[in-house]
């Protein structure tokens, strides 16, 4: 059972980090654009009537309900053997469980801590005392690692995140870290910028480092993206560093606090996975992301069209061992270390992407994980530079629902709308043969949220799937509500089973939301549904798998992350 033990900060994470560059390259295609071209606002406009003329729309009654403000964070946390499975499964008489980031411990070119630990197993090492030690390797992000360790959800023997800012972090929240190595294997964190804007940035600036990138996207001149702070320790070290650039005596500074404002504004998303990161720097929505630099030159596509600028804290990926270990178990650990920091191990990690030595001053200046939590906490309170977001959650209440995938709709919104900001507009509509709204869109304060959580609440399920009609109605709805809102960003989250069997078509429906630009996040309560993946992709969006033990632990990810 799990502890549910109240924390301060909803770290929530998940797949932010799992998904790394070069996989995602490799394998994520943009499905071919099948919507209708629409050039116009007349046009879209029309298209639009069109639609509505066809689509029965209803209104439901309002009806408020309690506002549940409990903290269920770490009861949320996913099932670790099924959300993180082991990648190495050590069998000696003494094991040592180790999380570790996915750049050490995935697959291929980031497996390097994988295949040191097959091959430390494999020689069957002993202790003193003549007993058989080996080691088991746990990929999961950094932040997730710090969720389960700091709240005594699951604790190993051992961590190895990505930089020392989430071992800080880590302790900050109440875990026993011991540094047993500094650092395990050498990495960067950096910007890839395309070659062109970063050919425009040198000519204004006369050089193309950190801070001057963090200038051009603060005047206006680039847009970049950036991962998730709660669960990417990229992320983390470029929020970190962007703040101190802004004032390097006080990073919560009323002055450094108005520059953040201003460099958000250049941040047309902070991006839920690097997956939607790189689709939208391949399709020039942004110019520059962050990236790790092992992950960079391994990667053709992004040597090939981006150059790499490193910033920050060096992500030395330190190895700390986790609570009160034995006497057994520090010898075990040392053991290990020895064996990962012996020359063989180490060249072995340079040929992964690892120890490349570059040339760069690193950030040492200390920081508190008292200072990490404020930041994350100011990261979430000004992440939209003073704009609202008008969000629209779009329900499938059809009859295919009946049943788990309703309540599991159900539960997961109303617990996941905790991470949505006051100062943002949101509203509900659902759908089965017609469409109803359910709570017109507004401002999300106590009263809204309590007519939200009422709307919810007395959702049903029955009829077909009309999900382009909905789509549609919602899309009304955003420009309606954007026309005393110009400057508000928009999005739609579309919560389905299944595929639309009545209506409008997505051509249609992908013509009209590639014209306004609107994301749809979609999220899928029955595994892999393709229609809601394209749906996300026309405009860098993402698709949730809900059919899983963890969807409520990734929808206040998402939330927490866009709104």
């Amino acid at each position: 059972m799990k502890n549910k033990v109240p924390v301060i900060i909803a770290l929530v994470g998940v797949i932010a980090t799992m998904v790394l560059i070069t996989g995602v390259l490799k394998s994520s295609k943009k499905p071919k654009n099948t919507g209708i071209s629409i050039t116009s606002e007349a046009e879209a406009q029309k298209t639009l009537n069109n639609i509505m003329k066809d689509v029965t729309v209803k209104e439901a009654s309002k009806i408020k309900s309690t506002v549940d403000y409990s903290d269920n964070t770490v009861a949320n946390l996913p099932n670790i053997e099924t959300k993180y499975p082991l990648t190495v499964t050590g069998q000696g008489d003494v094991n040592i469980e180790i999380f570790s980031t996915s750049e050490k411990a995935g697959k291929n070119n980031n497996g390097w801590l994988n295949e040191i630990a097959e091959e430390f197993n494999k020689s069957r090492p002993t202790l003193d005392n003549g007993r058989v030690v080996s080691v088991s390797v746990r990929s999961i992000p950094s932040g997730a690692s710090c969720d389960y360790i700091a709240n005594n959800v699951y604790i190993p023997q051992a961590y190895t995140p990505s930089n020392e800012l989430f071992g800080e972090l880590a302790v900050e929240k109440g875990a026993k870290l011991t540094l047993v190595e500094e650092q395990l294997v050498e990495n960067t964190a950096g910007i890839a910028i395309s070659k062109s804007t970063k050919s425009n940035i040198e000519s204004k600036y006369g050089d193309s480092n950190f801070e001057h990138v963090i200038e051009a996207v603060v005047n206006g001149e680039i847009q970049m993206g950036y991962t998730y702070p709660y669960t990417s320790a990229t992320g983390l070290n470029f929020l970190i560093n962007a703040l101190q650039y802004f004032d390097g005596s006080d990073m919560l500074s009323t002055g450094a606090i108005e520059k953040f404002q201003k460099l958000q504004k250049g941040i047309p998303f902070v991006c839920y996975t690097t997956d939607q990161m790189v689709s939208a720097m391949q399709n020039g929505t942004l110019q520059a992301g962050v990236v790790e630099y092992q992950a960079y030159v391994n990667s053709a596509a992004l040597k090939g069209a981006y150059e790499f600028i490193p910033f920050g804290y060096k992500h030395s990926n330190p190895l700390y061992a986790v609570g009160d270990l034995s006497a057994d178990q520090k010898e075990a650990l040392e053991l290990f270390c020895d064996y990962a920091m012996d020359s063989k191990a180490q060249a072995h990690a340079k040929e992964y992407g690892f120890n490349q030595g570059l040339s760069y001053s690193y950030n040492t200046k200390k920081l508190r994980g008292a200072d990490i939590v404020s930041a994350q906490m100011l990261w979430k309170q000004e992440k939209d530079s003073g704009t609202p977001t008008i969000a629209l959650f779009v329900a499938d209440v059809s009859g295919s629902m009946i049943g788990d995938p309703i309540i599991r709709l159900k539960a997961s919104l109303l617990e996941a709308s905790k991470n949505i900001n006051s100062n943002n507009y949101v509203g509900l509509i659902s759908y089965s043969d017609d469409v109803t709204v359910n709570l017109p869109i507004a401002q999300f304060d106590l009263e809204q949220r309590s007519y939200f959580a009422g709307a919810v609440e007395n959702l049903k399920a029955v009829g077909n799937t009309a999900t382009y009609d909905a789509v549609a109605v919602g899309v009304n709805m955003i420009n309606e509500m954007k026309k005393n809102m110009p400057e508000a960003k928009t999005m739609l989250f579309v919560l389905s089973d299944g595929k639309c069997n009545r209506g409008t078509n997505f051509a249609t429906a992908a013509g009209i939301l590639s014209f306004y630009g609107i994301p749809v996040y979609t999220i899928g309560y029955n595994e892999d549904i393709d229609s809601l993946k394209d749906l996300s992709s026309i405009n860098e969006a993402v698709y949730i798998n809900a059919d899983t033990d963890d969807v409520v632990y990734e929808l206040a990810a998402l939330f927490n992350a866009q709104m």
